[in-house]
């Protein structure tokens, strides 16, 4: 590949999670399976305390369900720094994103305790050129820490 297609796939890479942070922010759930292939892989096993072994899918449908579900609600802040970003090929991509939320959770909420959370991490990704557009194949974040008040 040449640098300008190196950069253009690099671009596409940021993009694709730019939007993923987005959906989640606006709860925008339909908007957040598009961004994924149709057999991606989402585990965030490592994401909570304690980790739960039940947060592996390989349907991103059932994953913006569950999203939708324990994220109904609250309210939310995502934020990806610093990815480091290998093009692999002109059609496959890994990255590395630093990462912060946060999440304002109102009194009575079925499944978050009710506050602010405040946590660190890594998101682990691999991406796909599908036509024109980047879309994530997985994505695994695991924590540094996480706060709550």
């Amino acid at each position: 590949m040449n640098p300008i297609d190196i950069l253009l796939a690099i671009e596409g890479v940021k993009r694709c999670k730019a939007e993923y942070f987005r959906c989640i922010d606006e709860q925008d759930w339909d908007a957040l399976v598009a961004n994924f292939t149709p057999d991606a892989e989402t585990d965030m096993r490592e994401a909570v305390e304690p980790h739960n072994p039940d947060l592996l899918s390989h349907d991103p449908k059932a994953f913006a369900q569950n999203n939708a579900y324990v994220l109904g609600g609250v309210k939310t802040a995502h934020f990806g720094y610093m990815p480091r970003i290998d093009v692999l090929s002109p059609t496959e991509a890994k990255a590395i994103w630093s990462m912060e939320d946060w999440l304002w959770t109102p009194e009575g909420h079925p499944v978050l305790p009710a506050g602010r959370m405040h946590g660190w991490g890594h998101y682990h990704d691999r991406y796909v050129k599908v036509g024109d557009r980047w879309l994530m194949s997985a994505t695994r974040l695991t924590r540094i820490k996480l706060e709550y008040s």
